[in-house]
C-alpha cells in the first residue's frame, strides 16, 4: 500500500458516565468526528473493565460504570488533522493510535490531491516573467506568446514585485481588444491601437504587492489563493519572495488527473466523484440559427470569452462563432465596425452592428468537442487538457446545449472536495 494510502486505527477508551456539558462524552466524541470529516467511528461498550485508578466491578443488570471504546479507522492524514481537536474533551484518557493492515476499505476521500503533493511538484517551472523596469510592449509580447492572463513582474534580484492581468491592460493601458485577437489584425489595424501604449513602461500597469504561495504549499491552500485573487495564474516565490514558478488551471487540473490516475490500491473512495452537470456553468453564450448576424456579433460583445454557441431551434448544438472567426469573416466597412465595437469599455446594442439583413451560417465554425453531463468532474479535467481547451460545452444525449464546463469551475470544485 503506499504510503499516500496509509491507514490508522484510533481507540479512545471512555466510561459510560464521561460527560460533556451534559451530553455523553462518547457522543460528544463521535460528533466531533463527524463535524470534522472523519469517515466514521464506532462507540464500543464492555462487560466490564478496570482502568489505573480504580477496578470496575458491575452487579448483574447496571450499567453505570461500563467502559466504552471509541473506535476510529481513516486515513493517516485525516487523523493527524483530526486527532489534537479530540484533546479538550477527553482531557487524560487512554488513546492509542496504530497503522492498520487493510485487505479492502471503503474511505472517505481525502480529495483529489495526494496527501504529500505540494505546489513545487506541479508548478510550471521557469515562470514567464518580466522586469519591472522592461517596456510595456515585453510584457505584451510574453503574455500572448504563453497565452497568459496573470504574468509576474519580477524586481532586479527575481523577488516579485508585482503582476500584469488582463484586467490591468484594458483598464490602466486601454487595451480592451484582447492580446488573443491582436494576431487576427493585420498591422495598419493592429498599430493604431497599440500606439498609445508605446513608450509606457511595465511599472506604471501593474499591480503591486501580489498575492503568492510558497512552493511547499499544499495545492487545496495554493487553490484557495487562486481563486480569492482573481489571477488566472498564482506566482510561486521561496522563502526569501523570489519567483520560482507559476501556477494556473492546467498544472492543477493535471496534478489532480495524475493522482486520480495512480489507482492500485486497496482504499477505496466512498465519495463518488461528482458528475460535470453538478459543476457546470448552466448559462452558454448562444445564437439561433437563423438569427441575423448583428444579433450574434451582440452576442459575442456581451460574451467574457468573446465566443458564442450556435444551436437549432430545439437546443441542439450545431457550431460556434468567435471574434477572432467573424472578424475574418467581414471586410472593409463592415469589419472595421466590429474591431471598433470589440475596443468599447462596455458592448452596445445590435443596432449599431453590421449584418441585419444576413444571417452568422456563413461564419460558422464547426462544433467543438462537447462532454456528457454525467461524466465524472476529473474526467472532463483529462478531457480539457487532452484538446488544449479552456472550456467544452456540455450535451445531453440528444445533442442538446445544457452549459459549458470550464477548468476555473472545475478548479473551484476541486477546492470544495479537498480536505
Amino acid at each position: 500500500m503506499a504510503a499516500a494510502d496509509l491507514v490508522q486505527r484510533v481507540r479512545i477508551y471512555l466510561n459510560i458516565d464521561d460527560s460533556h456539558e451534559g451530553r455523553p462524552l462518547y457522543l460528544v466524541v463521535l460528533d466531533e468526528l463527524r463535524r470534522g470529516g472523519a469517515t466514521g467511528a464506532t462507540a464500543l461498550q464492555g462487560l466490564a473493565g478496570f482502568g489505573p485508578r480504580q477496578r470496575v466491578r458491575l452487579a448483574p443488570g447496571r450499567e453505570a460504570g461500563r467502559p466504552v471504546v471509541v473506535e476510529w479507522v481513516d486515513r493517516a492524514e485525516r487523523v493527524r488533522a483530526l486527532l489534537p481537536a479530540l484533546d479538550p474533551l477527553v482531557g487524560d484518557a487512554l488513546i492509542t493510535l496504530e497503522d492498520v493492515p487493510i485487505y479492502r476499505a471503503m474511505l472517505r476521500s481525502r480529495g483529489p490531491f495526494a496527501a504529500d503533493h505540494g505546489v513545487g511538484d506541479s508548478m510550471r517551472s521557469p515562470s514567464p516573467a518580466v522586469a519591472a523596469d522592461a517596456p510595456l510592449s515585453i510584457a505584451l509580447a510574453t503574455m500572448a506568446r504563453d497565452n497568459l492572463g496573470t504574468l509576474p513582474v519580477v524586481a532586479a534580484d527575481n523577488r516579485l514585485a508585482g503582476v500584469i492581468t488582463d484586467e490591468n491592460l484594458a483598464w490602466r493601458a486601454g487595451l480592451r481588444l484582447g492580446l488573443g485577437l491582436l494576431d487576427a489584425l493585420s498591422p495598419a489595424e493592429r498599430d493604431p491601437i497599440l500606439a498609445p501604449l508605446v513608450g509606457r513602461g511595465v511599472a506604471e500597469v501593474m499591480s503591486p504587492e501580489p498575492r503568492s504561495v510558497l512552493a511547499a504549499t499544499s495545492l487545496p491552500q495554493a487553490l484557495v489563493a487562486l481563486v480569492e485573487s482573481g489571477y488566472s495564474h498564482v506566482p510561486v516565490v521561496d522563502r526569501d519572495g523570489r519567483l520560482i514558478g507559476l501556477l494556473g488551471p492546467a498544472e492543477v487540473l493535471a496534478a489532480a488527473v495524475a493522482h486520480a490516475s495512480a489507482g492500485g490500491s486497496p482504499v477505496l473512495d466512498a465519495d463518488p466523484p461528482p458528475p460535470v452537470r453538478l459543476i457546470m456553468q448552466t448559462t452558454a453564450p448562444q445564437v439561433v440559427l437563423g438569427q441575423p448576424l448583428a444579433a450574434a456579433l451582440a452576442q459575442i460583445l456581451a460574451a467574457p470569452e468573446r465566443r458564442v454557441f450556435a444551436v437549432d431551434g430545439d437546443g441542439r448544438l450545431a457550431g460556434a462563432l468567435d471574434a477572432a472567426g467573424a472578424l475574418a469573416g467581414l471586410a472593409d466597412e463592415e469589419r472595421l465596425l466590429f474591431l471598433a465595437a470589440l475596443q468599447r469599455p462596455e458592448p452596445g446594442p445590435a443596432a449599431g452592428l453590421p449584418g441585419h439583413e444576413r444571417g452568422f451560417e456563413p461564419l460558422l465554425q464547426p462544433a467543438p468537442p462537447a462532454v456528457a453531463p454525467e461524466l465524472p468532474a476529473l474526467d472532463a479535467a483529462r478531457r480539457l487538457l487532452e484538446l488544449g481547451a479552456e472550456r467544452l460545452p456540455v450535451v445531453n444525449a440528444e445533442g442538446r446545449l445544457l452549459g459549458i464546463i470550464a477548468r476555473g469551475g472545475l478548479v473551484r470544485a476541486l477546492l470544495q472536495q479537498s480536505d
